[in-house]
C-alpha cells in the first residue's frame, strides 16, 4: 500500500522460480532468466516507440532524448550488411546456405556411447602421446583452438559423420531465432521510416532482441511454453478479476 508495488506477487514468484532452480541445470536456469529479462526490455523499448506518437497519454518527468531514426537506422543497416559480406563473408555465406558445421567438443562427446568414447579417446591419445588428461571432452577441446586443424581432427575420428557434423534441418533449427531477428530488423526499418521513431529505444530494442537470438532454439521453445502458460492464466482468471477491470 505504501509503495504501490505487487509485493505478494513478487514473493510468490520468487519462490516459484527459486525452488525449481535448485534442481535444474544451471546453464538452463541462467539462459531462461536471460531470455525472460531481455524480452521484458524488448517490451519496454517497444512500448516507448508505440507511445511516442500518441499525444493524449500522461507523460512522466523523464523524457528519452529524441533522435529521428528515419535516416540513421537505414544507414546503420547498410553498414551492418557491408560488414557481414566483407569482414565476415564466409560466416555469412555459411549461414545463408545452411552449410554443414562441425559439432562442438561437448556435442560430440555427449553423442557417444561408452565404447565409442573409449575408441575416440584412444585415437586422440595416439595422435597426442604427450597428453596427460583422461577427460575426452577436455582433450578434444584442446584441439579446438584452431578451426582448420580442429575440423581435420574431427573429420578423421572413427565415428559416424552424423556425430561429427550438423546439417539440414538439425542445423537450420538453431538459426531460427537469428532469422526472426533479421526479419524483425527489416520490419523495424520500415516502421522507423514511416513513423520517425526515436533512435535510442529502437537501438535498445534491437540490441536486446539480438542477444535473445544468440540463445539456443530450446531456450526459445521453453520460454514460449512458459509465456503461453502465463497468458492462459492471465486471460483465464486474472483479466476478469483484475482490480483495474472492476473500476
Amino acid at each position: 500500500p505504501k509503495y504501490h508495488t505487487p509485493s505478494y506477487a513478487t514473493i510468490v514468484t520468487g519462490f516459484v522460480v527459486a525452488i525449481p532452480a535448485l534442481f535444474l541445470n544451471l546453464t538452463m536456469v541462467t539462459d531462461l532468466c536471460s531470455i525472460g529479462t531481455l524480452f521484458a526490455f524488448v517490451l519496454v523499448c517497444a512500448g516507448v516507440l508505440v507511445l511516442q506518437n500518441k499525444p493524449d497519454i500522461p507523460r512522466g518527468k523523464f523524457k528519452t532524448p529524441y533522435v529521428n531514426s528515419k535516416y540513421v537506422f537505414p544507414v546503420l543497416m547498410l553498414v551492418g550488411i557491408g560488414i557481414a559480406f566483407t569482414v565476415n563473408k564466409q560466416s555469412t555465406m555459411d549461414f545463408l546456405t545452411n552449410e554443414k558445421q562441425v559439432n562442438a567438443p561437448a556435442d560430440i562427446v555427449t553423442s557417444l556411447n561408452k565404447e565409442q568414447a573409449k575408441e575416440v579417446y584412444a585415437f586422440l591419445a595416439a595422435k597426442n602421446p604427450n597428453t596427460e588428461t583422461t577427460d575426452l571432452e577436455a582433450l578434444l577441446s584442446s584441439l579446438n583452438e584452431n578451426e582448420t586443424s580442429y575440423k581435420a581432427v574431427v573429420d578423421s575420428l572413427p565415428i559416424d559423420q552424423s556425430m561429427k557434423y550438423e546439417s539440414g534441418f538439425n542445423l537450420f533449427k538453431h538459426k531460427i531465432p537469428m532469422w526472426i531477428f533479421l526479419i524483425s530488423l527489416v520490419c523495424f526499418g520500415v516502421w522507423s521510416w514511416r513513423q520517425n521513431l526515436s533512435l535510442i529505444p529502437l537501438l535498445g530494442l534491437i540490441c536486446c532482441l539480438y542477444m535473445m537470438a544468440e540463445l539456443s532454439i530450446w531456450n526459445w521453445i521453453y520460454f514460449t511454453c512458459w509465456l503461453l502458460i502465463g497468458l492462459t492464466i492471465y486471460f483465464g482468471f486474472s483479466h476478469k478479476n483484475s482490480k483495474l477491470n472492476k473500476v
